[in-house]
């Protein structure tokens, strides 16, 4: 094994100099969501490099089967016994990813960052991470800092702008994210990342239609080897939802969202919520089977629980069906990992234990007070936006006029208009003009 540093400046472990054409590649296709898998396993004994990137890329599916598999990649890694610097740090940050140590992995990534300017692995790792852990001020920070050290005429830079695009977003910088995903799309207009981040950003600004058209117009003759597919049709499903077209939303659930590419279960984190959105805005729909055939997908998932974020879309379907044995199961499985679990988010996995046996007072009073804290379980506002709009209705169902208030005040969806949202705003002054008729009655 020879040291051979990359375009950027980056060393990487490999057998020969013309390896490095392979590394090149696949460093691009990564953070592009396009990394060759079965080229990467092909070559990854011989060639460190992609190992790494094949461990991180399974490591990003945040699937406990892959992450099993990333954590055997490490193992056949050290047996080597690899004596280059940068690739002993990679496999301690990859090895924490794989052990569900989050935190350890993002300071990891982050510190090789800071080590090698231009190791956009690492970048693109730490992103990923920083998502994952919600945290959403260290995510723009952190890209902020890392791309101005990569050329311009760098394939990844336009893939970056993407990243940083997103970032911005979740940061609620609006205006400034639309330009970097423009930037992003313009040096990549397939660039999928840069795409869906500003498919946030439509959604943040209350442009449904705008935002259904333009998916339509992008995935239009895009198979299902697109990356993120399933889930760019949920942002398409999400608009269609809030204008109030539910035949629309259930077609995309059919046909856009349930059409998976593997029969694992963390493949419908999307489909969970979307169906338990349409539950709420629409009650008399019959969406039984539909929840049957998730459960039957999410089953398995108890044995395999390991990240919060789909740890609380197994439960929520567990409990949706009236499996409340597997769900109160998970929790304890949940419960019983080395991390810490925040009071808040135990509040809100029981929040929608309790709306689904009734108790909407317990699950407003549970959600109103933890919606806040929603993003310690990943994922991004626009998806735990459903816990603020469950925590609404609960309120509403149990007839309480003031939280349902604080909950509109102090939450998020009611800055988007459209036909669900005045239904709502509907219902809370009729409970208003209801509390204060008794008022007056009383008195």
């Amino acid at each position: 094994m020879t040291v051979i540093h990359d375009s950027r400046g980056v060393p990487h472990l490999v057998e020969q100099p013309a390896d490095m054409e392979v590394v090149e590649k696949a460093i691009v296709q990564l953070v592009s969501m396009k990394l060759d898998h079965e080229r990467c396993r092909r070559y990854a004994r011989a060639t460190p490099p992609l190992a790494l990137m094949l461990a991180v890329d399974l490591l990003c599916s945040m699937e406990r089967p892959s992450a099993m598999e990333a954590a055997r990649i490490c193992d056949a890694l050290r047996e080597t016994e690899p004596a280059e610097p940068r690739t002993g740090a990679m496999l301690s940050a990859v090895g924490s990813w794989a052990a569900g140590d989050l935190v350890a992995a993002r300071n990891g990534f982050q510190a090789l960052v800071d080590t090698y300017p231009g190791d956009a692995v690492s970048v693109y790792a730490a992103h990923m991470l920083d998502f994952y852990l919600g945290d959403a001020p260290h995510m723009l920070a952190s890209i902020e800092a890392a791309i101005g050290r990569f050329a311009d005429d760098d394939p990844v830079t336009g893939y970056l702008h993407g990243l940083h695009g997103f970032a911005l977003e979740e940061n609620g910088l609006i205006t400034a994210a639309i330009e970097r995903c423009g930037v992003a799309l313009e040096a990549h207009s397939d660039d999928i990342y840069a795409m869906h981040a500003l498919v946030h950003c439509l959604y943040e600004t209350g442009r449904h239609e705008e935002g259904a058209r333009y998916i339509q117009d992008y995935m239009r003759g895009r198979d299902a080897s697109t990356p993120m597919r399933i889930h760019v049709w949920w942002h398409y499903a999400l608009f269609e939802l809030y204008a109030d077209r539910v035949q629309d939303v259930l077609a995309c659930y059919r046909i856009g969202i349930r059409r998976k590419t593997s029969a694992r279960s963390a493949e419908d984190l999307d489909a969970v919520t979307l169906l338990w959105r349409l539950a709420l805005v629409r009650p008399s729909l019959d969406l039984s089977a539909y929840w049957r055939s998730l459960h039957e997908d999410w089953k398995p998932y108890t044995d395999e629980n390991w990240y919060l974020f789909n740890d609380f879309h197994a439960y929520l379907t567990y409990c949706q069906v009236g499996d409340h044995g597997r769900a109160d199961s998970l929790l304890e499985a949940v419960l019983s990992r080395r991390e810490k679990v925040s009071e808040e988010m135990v509040d809100i996995f029981l929040g929608f234990r309790s709306f689904t046996t009734g108790d909407y007072a317990d699950a407003a009073a549970r959600l109103a007070r933890s919606f806040r804290h929603s993003s310690e379980m990943g994922g991004s506002n626009a998806q735990r936006d459903v816990i603020e709009m469950t925590g609404i209705e609960a309120a509403l169902r149990s007839r309480n006029y003031e939280l349902a208030r604080h909950l509109r005040d102090s939450g998020r969806i009611f800055r988007h208009q459209g036909p669900v949202i005045r239904r709502y705003e509907e219902r809370l002054a009729e409970l208003r003009t209801s509390e204060n008729h008794s008022q007056g009655v009383l008195t």
